[in-house]
């Protein structure tokens, strides 16, 4: 399945709060694509709706390290110093 339609699925669970099966689905997808930024992030999103803080913030710092440059980084470092206050 490509990222684009496992992040759709995992929007789609998100937003009607079935936060355990959109983190099933993302972290399937982390196996085959463990860089992804997209998919970490919407993972640290789910880790922050469930109240998993340092899951959430792993998450994050997962992204800042495989993101190089980029708007994905930027969104990882502010959540994570939004979570860090």
């Amino acid at each position: 399945m490509r990222v684009e339609n496992i992040l759709e699925e995992a929007k789609f669970y998100i937003l009607n709060k079935k936060y355990e099966k959109a983190e099933e689905i993302l972290k399937r997808a982390l196996e085959e694509f463990p860089d992804n930024p997209d998919l970490l992030y919407n993972l640290g999103i789910v880790y922050e709706l469930m109240t998993e803080k340092d899951k959430a913030a792993y998450t994050y710092r997962r992204i800042i390290e495989v993101a190089g440059k980029g708007k994905r980084r930027e969104d990882a470092i502010r959540r994570l110093t939004k979570l860090q206050e």
